[in-house]
């Protein structure tokens, strides 16, 4: 008898638990089908018009930390990939018709007792997979789980890595840590990884020993066509002068994003398998940056799908309002910074 009152006891916490996260559905800029959660210190607006992408995250009276863009935000259909903007789930290596395949089709949309919202998204015949994105916002905290599952749908065994492309809104520093070994150990111990149309003495580009900057406030107007390659029968990509990605191989599970005209700092938490094989060299964490936005990625290890069967891969938002610049030496920005990552916690696989 007394372990049925505790378990009545317990279900009824976790009730009480989600009660205070809001969940309704939204008209979001022409989506309809957007629903909108909210604990008091931030919003977070999760599309199943397209998708599934978070397309809003924000403090409670406050602007948007993602960057939309207006000419693709309310609409769906398209035949060809949109990069709208907000949070999006990809597939590393990137390979065109794969790793570019249209979310632009309505989603299913679970909500869980424990107020986890589950998106399904469209079954991508050209990957064999099908994306699934849980959204669970924490009750007492500026914080977001965001979980990918990667479920192969195809009759294959099926490689991958999940590839996390957050588009941030311009004007703010991508901060990324790197590793620091034992300086008498000879050890290579950290990676950095330059695309094609990276140079390292851009401005945007600050290198210290313990981190790397990217501040997409230095970032050139655009100005010319510096290379073309095609990338289908039909798609011919041009790069441009703004163009920049920079990444790395951190094995310290998070990256942070500061925007000092809205004072907020937004910080992703994510697992590490230091014994996995990585894309693009190696890399965990890789930024993007263009005039007209800045992306903040990470990337887990390379993994085989059976039919069947689904790869997990959960990281956490957080999301602080009313932080000082944390300012532009090294050892200034750790100070500034090291309180909030403090509050965040390593997120680990299941």
């Amino acid at each position: 008898m007394r372990s049925c009152w505790l378990a009545v006891l317990v279900v009824g916490m976790v009730l009480s638990v989600a009660a205070q996260v809001e969940i309704e559905q939204v008209n979001y800029r022409g989506w309809a089908r957007t629903f909108k959660l909210s604990n008091g210190q931030v919003e977070v607006y999760v599309t199943s018009d397209v998708g599934p992408r978070i397309i809003d995250f924000r403090p409670v009276g406050g602007d948007n930390i993602f960057h939309v863009r207006p000419d693709e935000v309310g609409k769906s259909g398209e035949k060809e990939f949109k990069l709208r903007g907000g949070w999006r789930p990809w597939l590393a290596p990137e390979v065109y018709h794969i790793t570019w395949f249209p979310d632009n089709v309505p989603c299913k949309v679970e909500r869980l007792r424990d107020g986890t919202l589950r998106v399904y998204g469209p079954r991508e015949k050209n990957s064999g997979i099908q994306k699934i994105v849980e959204v669970r916002l924490y009750p007492d905290k500026p914080c977001v789980r965001v979980t990918m599952r990667l479920r192969n749908v195809s009759h294959r065994p099926v490689t991958y890595a999940a590839w996390s492309l957050p588009v941030m809104k311009p004007g703010g520093k991508a901060i990324v840590p790197l590793d620091v070994g034992n300086l008498a150990a000879f050890a290579d111990i950290r990676q950095i990884i330059l695309w094609s149309y990276a140079n390292p003495t851009d401005p945007r580009f600050a290198f210290f020993n313990r981190l790397i900057v990217v501040d997409q406030a230095k970032v050139p107007p655009r100005e010319k066509v510096v290379g073309t390659y095609r990338v289908s029968a039909t798609i011919i990509n041009r790069r441009h002068n703004d163009e920049a990605k920079i990444g790395t191989d951190t094995k310290q599970g998070w990256v942070a994003y500061y925007h000092p005209k809205d004072r907020v700092l937004f910080v992703k938490r994510f697992p590490v398998n230091p014994q996995g094989v990585y894309p693009d060299g190696g890399c965990t964490v890789e930024v993007y940056s263009c005039q007209e936005f800045i992306e903040v990625e990470c990337l887990s290890h390379f993994v085989t799908i059976r039919p069947g069967r689904e790869f997990v891969f959960p990281m956490e938002f957080w999301l602080f309002k009313d932080v000082n610049d944390p300012g532009t030496t090294e050892a200034e920005i750790l100070q500034n910074l090291n309180p909030y990552l403090r509050q965040t916690r390593a997120v680990r696989y299941p």
